[in-house]
């Protein structure tokens, strides 16, 4: 082989050494920055994902990829330049590899003669490390792909997540609802309700769970349940006094007769009068009724048939708004409980327990045996306790009826009095009443 055959070979190995050593290098600095880089890609393509659009073209994220990776590769070049070999540095790897004792470079140099052969040594020749190179890349490239394919279920144009709004809100919506369907309310007062109701929901969704704001939901919701109830009651009086009057007008002794008739105007005027104003077809039909001509073959102002109807109406109304969700229902009314119309199995109906027969009272029997509470009187009597051996503090001794005595005497322009002496200083304000031992703690300090 010639020399310049030799030499050409030598210097195509140097080249090819210099080349490897400085991709190695190139490698090492692109490998952490592409990492880096796929990593902000794929969190960014998972916000735009979720924020946009799931599926995405796969154009213009490519090139948006390409680009970045060309970036990465002229940075990692920057990086690493400083750090890149020539030939000359190649060759001098060359004589330490193959043991040639500077013979390259003595041959580069002009010294000496180029070896004829590259000898075959290559447990010391330059190896890829398969890990350092790969794990980098395809660790990034795989977290990209987790965001590409990751499901994300699509959002669909115009849909809102609508924020949960307090219940007593859609229970007093459902109240009024059940009012309407009755038709026994009139429409004004039901809207007038309705209306506080969305102002409550007009306020910002951050203020729906005040505390301003859940206490006027309450306020509302207990003055909506009361009216509600109070009605319920209204026409179940109503109802029961016009059955009673009906049926056991002719057996009934005059008093039981007043005291229907009472309680069923009494119970009209409520209606009348409430907070919610019922239905004027209602209050007209009730307002024809005449109670004392109950019971009688001829009715003025409307049929038996009319009347039956009427109460049917009112019987079905109490027991619709009686049995509303949140609200107690008809038997757990307090006048119920205490008789006041109990409806016996005989004819007549009463408030006290009666002398038997038709006049006979209260139609249901008390649970338990007790002191009587009705003394069935209206005079107030005094109460006078002799022996005041037997006295507890605070018992009430008597009580007694007096009138006050008022002084006629006219009195004028009265003189307020005069100083009679004078002013004095220096003395004290206050005086301190020490035990002994401690005004001789107060000597020691202050002689």
């Amino acid at each position: 082989m010639s020399v310049n055959d030799s030499e050409r070979l030598w210097m195509r190995k140097s080249s090819e050494v210099a080349a490897k050593v400085n991709v190695a290098w190139w490698v090492e600095k692109f490998n952490w920055l592409l990492l880096g880089f796929l990593i902000l890609s794929a969190v960014a393509l998972l916000v735009v994902r979720s924020t946009v659009r799931p599926q995405l073209p796969y154009q213009p994220v490519l090139l948006i990829l390409g680009g970045g990776i060309l970036i990465v590769s002229l940075g990692a070049w920057a990086w690493s330049r400083s750090r890149f070999i020539d030939r000359g540095a190649a060759l001098v790897r060359l004589d330490d590899v193959f043991q040639m004792h500077n013979r390259l470079t003595s041959a580069a140099a002009g010294i000496g003669s180029w070896p004829e052969k590259i000898p075959d040594v290559q447990s010391r020749s330059l190896r890829w490390s398969i890990p350092v190179t790969w794990v980098p890349i395809l660790s990034g490239a795989a977290l990209l792909a987790l965001a590409w394919w990751f499901p994300i279920a699509e959002r669909h144009p115009g849909t809102t997540v609508t924020p949960v709004e307090p219940g007593a809100w859609e229970q007093m919506e459902d109240w009024l609802a059940t009012l309407e369907d009755e038709q026994l309310i009139d429409e004004e007062s039901i809207e007038e309700y309705e209306e506080k109701i969305e102002e409550l929901r007009a306020q910002p969704e951050e203020e729906w769970f005040s505390h301003s704001s859940l206490e006027a939901t309450d306020t509302l919701q207990d003055s909506l349940g009361r009216e509600i109830r109070d009605l319920a009651s209204e026409m179940s009086s109503l109802e029961r006094s016009l059955d009673a009057l009906q049926k056991y007008n002719s057996e009934m002794s005059e008093g039981a007769k007043q005291q229907l008739m009472k309680e069923f105007e009494e119970a009209l005027e409520a209606l009348q009068n409430g907070g919610m104003q019922a239905n004027e077809a209602l209050l007209s039909q009730l307002g024809e009724i005449d109670p004392s001509q109950l019971g009688q073959e001829s009715l003025s102002g409307m049929t038996a048939e009319q009347l039956q109807q009427l109460q049917e109406q009112l019987q079905q109304g109490g027991s619709a708004l009686g049995s509303m969700e949140g609200l107690p229902s008809m038997s757990e009314d307090p006048s119920l409980q205490q008789g006041q119309l109990g409806q016996g199995t005989m004819p007549g109906l009463g408030e006290g327990p009666g002398m038997g027969g038709v006049d006979r009272g209260r139609a249901d029997a008390p649970l338990f045996f007790g002191d009587e509470d009705d003394l069935r009187t209206d005079n107030l009597q005094g109460v006078n306790n002799k022996d005041l051996s037997r006295a507890t503090p605070g018992e009430v001794l008597g009580i007694g009826e007096s009138e006050r005595d008022i002084d006629e005497t006219k009195v004028g322009p009265v003189s307020g009095g005069e100083v009679s002496s004078t002013g004095r200083g220096g003395e004290a304000v206050s005086r301190d009443f020490l035990m002994p031992d401690e005004q001789a703690v107060l000597k020691r300090y202050f002689k």
